[in-house]
């Protein structure tokens, strides 16, 4: 996988005497200010985050919602900081869940004539953010008594004019902004968090036991993976006809089976700097390979994720042993993915063959021995064309 990816984007956060004392952590297109759940979800498990930041405090902007699906990272001293206008007073109990669980809370341009004093309390720093404050509306809100006790950030400091007043009215605040220090892009090998899923997700279900509960648990550890679940169940295969709410629900009408598949191709359509074409390339040969197992080898299961991680090393850029290596795949799986083993190693040779117009290495003799015609086959790969079509949309 090559290295050269942008992973996030780190800022200086400077004390009054512009030493380094916190890294305010940016999405890579630096043009958004709120940070998107996928961004965070994934961000701890892409990198090394105590040695890019030099065990220093890390901040970052993000919303309620998406703060239920980030790890506590009781080894990171981080700083969630959450928009003022987006809480109210019905957010009181969650907060305070949040801070007795080890969260460290910040508020984003709190007004104190707007926001209540038991509100205010649990957040244990302020943001002002000079894009949205004048300097005088934020030297006039630090000194409510309630905000001043707190930590203070001010961000988006363009000159050295502001940052003198502020270093003057606000001497034990923490800064930061264009005139203090360039934003520095971060590059790396990006692992996706669907990844890290996946990974949880089929050790569990080769535990017998576990519940849909059990796996929902690790859907919901991402807000986007949860939503296109759900998704799913509106889709005229599931014929869902009920308002599913969350991941339990959908797993238990898309059912376990299913699972491994959707959340396959989540990871592959969130591969970002690939043509879309790649992707439905992947879906057409798991469809296709999945069709043809169902004629041939009607109990035979695994043939759609062969066909589709048989195309990882075009979304990665690493050699497929490798991508396998941490996936607890069934045996069979990565023997027809490494070796062409097996039935599925079989079907997949296949398919590469029909693919590529191969057609001396498809084995129509054997084939016809089993009823599938060449006519068949081919209606066998249209409808594959047409599946992959329908779960692009998801």
């Amino acid at each position: 996988m090559k290295n050269n990816e942008v992973l996030f984007c780190r800022e200086a956060v400077v004390n009054r005497f512009s030493e380094t004392i916190a890294y305010n952590i940016l999405h890579p297109s630096n043009a958004i200010k709120g940070q998107d759940a996928t961004f965070l979800s994934s961000l701890f498990v892409d990198i090394n985050l105590t040695e890019i930041t030099q065990q220093k405090t890390i901040f970052f902007q993000s919303s309620l919602e998406a703060l239920y699906n980030l790890p506590l990272q009781t080894h990171l001293h981080m700083v969630t900081f959450l928009n003022a206008t987006e809480l109210s007073e019905v957010h009181l109990d969650e907060l305070s869940e949040f801070r007795l669980q080890g969260y460290q809370l910040g508020i984003i341009n709190p007004s104190p004539n707007t926001i209540p004093d038991v509100l205010l309390d649990i957040f244990s720093y302020a943001l002002f953010t000079l894009d949205n404050l004048t300097i005088n509306d934020v030297i006039i809100r630090v000194k409510d008594p309630l905000i001043a006790s707190k930590k203070l950030w001010v961000n988006n400091i363009e000159n050295i004019e502001q940052f003198t007043q502020l270093k003057e009215k606000v001497p034990n605040g923490q800064f930061s902004g264009s005139f203090i220090s360039k934003v520095t892009p971060i590059k790396g090998k990006r692992i996706l968090a669907y990844k890290a899923i996946l990974i949880d997700l089929l050790v569990a279900l080769n535990d017998r036991e576990s519940s849909p509960r059990v796996l929902a648990g690790y859907i919901e550890r991402d807000p986007t993976l949860t939503y296109r679940i759900i998704k799913l169940t509106h889709k005229a295969i599931y014929h869902s006809q009920f308002n599913v709410s969350n991941a339990q629900r959908a797993i238990e009408i898309i059912g376990v089976r299913d699972l491994i598949k959707w959340v396959g191709l989540v990871m592959l359509s969130s591969v970002l700097g690939k043509p879309d074409c790649l992707f439905s390339m992947a879906v057409s040969r798991a469809c296709f390979c999945q069709s043809l197992s169902a004629v041939l080898f009607p109990n035979l299961e695994g043939a759609f994720l062969v066909g589709l991680f048989s195309y990882l090393p075009s979304f990665f850029d690493e050699e497929l042993p490798i991508l396998l290596k941490d996936l607890p795949l069934d045996e069979n799986i990565k023997s027809a993915l490494l070796e062409y083993k097996g039935n599925l190693g079989g079907i997949l040779k296949i398919v590469e063959a029909y693919e590529s117009g191969r057609w001396e290495k498809i084995p129509f003799d054997q084939l016809a021995s089993k009823d599938i015609s060449k006519r068949l086959l081919k209606d066998l790969y249209v409808k594959s064309l047409k599946d992959a079509r329908e779960m692009g949309t998801l």
